[in-house]
């Protein structure tokens, strides 16, 4: 598959959990495609066990993740310590309005051509949030007849877990693979370790990425790779 003419919209409940997808953003930008970041929510908390995370520090931190994987454009919807954690308390409709229509980088504005969205397979609640209004906005409307791009895919993050409100109904099932080489991997590492004030071991850090990789990598009889779930695809 070859990404030159791919718009890809990747949908962040918090920075860093791109990385998820950045042996994907590799590909594409590789291939001269172009790459959108939406972070909905950025604010300072208090991290269990460790220091008060402050927002302007992780914003820098995002920056130079995103600078390092060229990503194109970006935005973040929430820029607010008190919605921070709290992203499910905030309307669904009103989220779903961002991405389709508000965002600086909206649906309807970028017309991306592939979107990758968090799965619904965690125990976070902002990531079940954003799973939901991302799905709503993505919604085929042939009355109305909004902008609905290529494919649509679930990516993993460290909250991805079978510990979840979700898991009765399943648990995540990658159906697509993007095959990642050593460099792809030394390249997610680099843009992992900018994330400093995120960094947990065994959780998010070197060895979790490489853990994950060999793992989705040995499912299609390769060394290493990146897993999506399949919403919506055609060509």
């Amino acid at each position: 598959m070859k990404f030159n003419n791919e718009r890809l919209l990747i949908i962040a409940p918090h920075a860093d959990d791109e990385i998820g997808c950045s042996g994907l953003i590799n590909k594409i930008k590789k291939d001269g495609g172009k790459v959108f970041i939406q972070v909905l929510v950025m604010g300072g908390f208090n991290k269990i066990g460790s220091r008060k995370i402050k927002k302007e520090d992780w914003k820098k931190e995002f920056l130079q993740a995103s600078n390092f994987l060229k990503v194109d454009d970006y935005e973040i919807t929430f820029f607010d310590d008190e919605k921070m954690l709290r992203l499910d308390t905030i309307p669904l409709a009103d989220i779903i309005n961002i991405l389709e229509l508000k965002s600086k980088i909206s649906i309807s504005k970028i017309k991306p051509t592939i979107v990758a969205i968090p799965t619904i397979f965690s125990y976070h609640q902002d990531h079940i949030s954003t799973f939901k209004a991302s799905i709503a906005a993505l919604r085929v409307r042939p009355q109305s007849n909004n902008f609905v791009p290529n494919i649509v895919l679930s990516y993993e993050a460290p909250e991805y877990s079978s510990w979840s409100h979700y898991s009765e109904f399943g648990v995540f099932s990658p159906n697509f693979y993007v095959k990642l080489n050593k460099n792809d991997i030394d390249k997610k590492i680099k843009a992992l370790k900018f994330y400093k004030s995120q960094l947990r071991k065994n959780h998010r850090d070197r060895n979790s990425i490489l853990r994950l990789s060999k793992y989705r990598g040995a499912e299609i009889g390769t060394e290493y790779a990146e897993a999506f779930h399949v919403h919506r695809f055609y060509l």
